[in-house]
């Protein structure tokens, strides 16, 4: 991962802008529990320091399963969702309307390499608070949750 110009989309459709300075979003800090879902145990592991290191106290999961166990124990306690749209046993689409039963408010960020343009439509149709794709950096990453959190 990099720290070149974002490619995060938001649900409004344009590209998430770099508003906050490089050299602010390595100082930014947030609070609050996290979830973060992906297959990868290093895209996994990556994240949740990044994030622990802003301040966050992250849940992490490696599939949909344990992904939606932790939240129905913590539902209440978690801000935000990272989702990765492809998992072992479902798809990130399907974990959020999982996890939207439980608590329709919730706030998700789509994270992935494999959306086809027929997936990008989400970005439109789709109850996502944020897409961002693989492979991204490091500050467009935080610049995404920031803006997902402040919204």
């Amino acid at each position: 991962m990099d720290s070149e110009k974002p490619r995060a989309t938001s649900r409004d459709g344009p590209a998430v802008s770099a508003t906050p300075s490089s050299n602010s979003m390595l100082h930014w800090h947030g609070d609050g529990t996290l979830l973060v879902v992906d297959d990868d145990a290093g895209v996994r592991e990556l994240m949740s320091s990044l994030l622990q290191r802003c301040g966050f106290t992250v849940l992490t999961a490696g599939d949909g399963q344990t992904a939606l166990d932790t939240f129905r124990r913590l539902a209440d306690e978690i801000r935000v969702v990272i989702l990765d749209f492809g998992l072992p046993d479902t798809t990130g689409e399907a974990l959020l309307h999982s996890m939207r039963r439980i608590r329709a408010e919730l706030r998700a960020i789509l994270c992935s390499g494999y959306l086809t343009d027929n997936d990008r439509d989400l970005r439109v149709t789709g109850d996502w608070s944020a897409i961002i794709e693989k492979p991204f950096g490091l500050i467009p990453f935080l610049q995404t949750v920031q803006k997902v959190l402040e919204a």
